[in-house]
């Protein structure tokens, strides 16, 4: 090869070297940082759930942190306040300035919207599309398979609401509550963070210094058999059943009677037993040794009469009189002055059904003797001719 062809080669092979060095620049920089965006997926979910978040448009290689609108609590046993802070940080963008991670959903509120916003090399990015919702959900601790009636247990919801000091928040007119149904009656409702808009008829507000989480101390009652916590989300002055069923139910397992309760059951006319407060299905019986609460039916409650909307109710210990004020999804409700029982409407139909049978025999008294008048009358007058 002579000189001219051997320096032509070269400069094609150099040509091409350059060529090919532009072509790679020009693949490693022509996606510029755009305008950041996040995905969380999934976009709602309960307390600890793993929120998979996704972010481009970032700048190339940059260090990222993720920052929550929530819930924070500065020392323990003090309420905390509402605010924004970082939840991840020493993420890195990709050289196509993306980035995908994983957070945790922390501990917060169900009525008030957590945004997740970014900040690449401390600046922020004013991301707004990324928002989280926390859903409630309900766990009974202990957690057995089943409970004696009488046993005390605990309600612990997470992600509850944060009530009225959410609205300047929210912009909302009326505060969220979370509405408790026990046995699909009303039972109660709650709001979280220390504050108790409530509480529930059988049980006591305990609270937790964390946001979102109420803790609702009660008493298992009821027949032998499942039973069944629910709560719903809506304002306190709306009826239950006009809310959105959210956090989903508990559901337990009563046994029977815890062993000293029926001690006391078994000698309820030597204790001086009386009974001091009624609620639901639920009876508070005063004795010498000290106050139990227990299922209706085990002090043999039943609907004896019922005159109009006056209900009598005969118990083991004595007679309650009551008016019936409503009639939902099955079940009587009945005020009496030792508080408000519930009862269902087979207990109250029965009732009814046999004054009804009384009310058409005397109906069909007076048709006989109306009847007979008649006659009477008719022969008087036929004597009189």
């Amino acid at each position: 090869m002579n000189k001219r062809n051997h320096a032509a080669v070269l400069l094609v092979f150099l040509a091409t070297i350059l060529v090919l060095s532009i072509a790679n620049f020009n693949v490693t920089t022509v996606k510029a940082a755009g305008s950041p965006s996040i995905t969380l997926l999934p976009p709602a979910g309960p307390v600890g759930i793993p929120i998979a978040v996704s972010g481009n448009g970032f700048a190339l290689g940059a260090n990222i942190s993720l920052t929550w609108f929530g819930n924070i609590v500065d020392v323990s046993g003090i309420a905390g306040h509402v605010v924004t802070y970082t939840i991840k940080s020493g993420i890195t963008a990709d050289q196509n300035g993306d980035f995908a991670t994983t957070i945790v959903s922390p501990s917060d509120f169900s009525d008030i919207p957590h945004q997740v916003n970014a900040t690449q090399n401390g600046i922020g990015t004013g991301i707004t599309n990324a928002t989280f919702t926390t859903v409630p959900t309900l766990i009974l601790s202990p957690q057995l398979a089943n409970y004696a009636n009488g046993q005390q247990i605990f309600l612990d919801i997470t992600g509850g609401p944060l009530g009225s000091p959410a609205l300047p928040i929210t912009g909302a007119s009326s505060a969220t509550v979370l509405k408790f149904t026990y046995d699909n009656v009303m039972w109660g409702f709650d709001t979280s963070h220390l504050s108790t808009e409530g509480p529930v008829s059988t049980g006591g507000f305990t609270g937790w210094d964390v946001g979102g989480n109420i803790s609702i101390r009660f008493t298992a009652v009821g027949e032998v058999g499942t039973h069944s916590i629910r709560a719903y989300a809506g304002e306190k002055v709306t009826p239950i059943w006009l809310s959105c069923e959210i956090g989903g139910q508990v559901n337990f397992n009563i046994t029977g009677p815890s062993s000293d309760t029926q001690t006391i059951l078994n000698n309820l006319a030597s204790l001086n037993s009386t009974i001091l407060s009624v609620q639901g299905d639920t009876a508070t019986i005063k004795t010498n040794l000290g106050n139990v609460t227990t299922s209706l039916s085990n002090i043999n409650a039943q609907v004896v009469s019922l005159q109009g909307n006056v209900a009598t109710v005969s118990t083991s210990l004595g007679t309650l009189t009551g008016t019936v004020t409503s009639v939902n999804n099955g079940v009587a409700t009945i005020q009496t002055n030792l508080g408000t029982l519930t009862t269902s409407v087979g207990n109250l139909q029965g009732t009814t059904n046999n004054e009804a049978d009384y009310s058409l025999a005397a109906l069909g008294l007076s048709a006989v003797d109306l009847i007979l008048l008649i006659v009477l009358l008719a022969l008087l007058a036929r004597k009189k001719t």
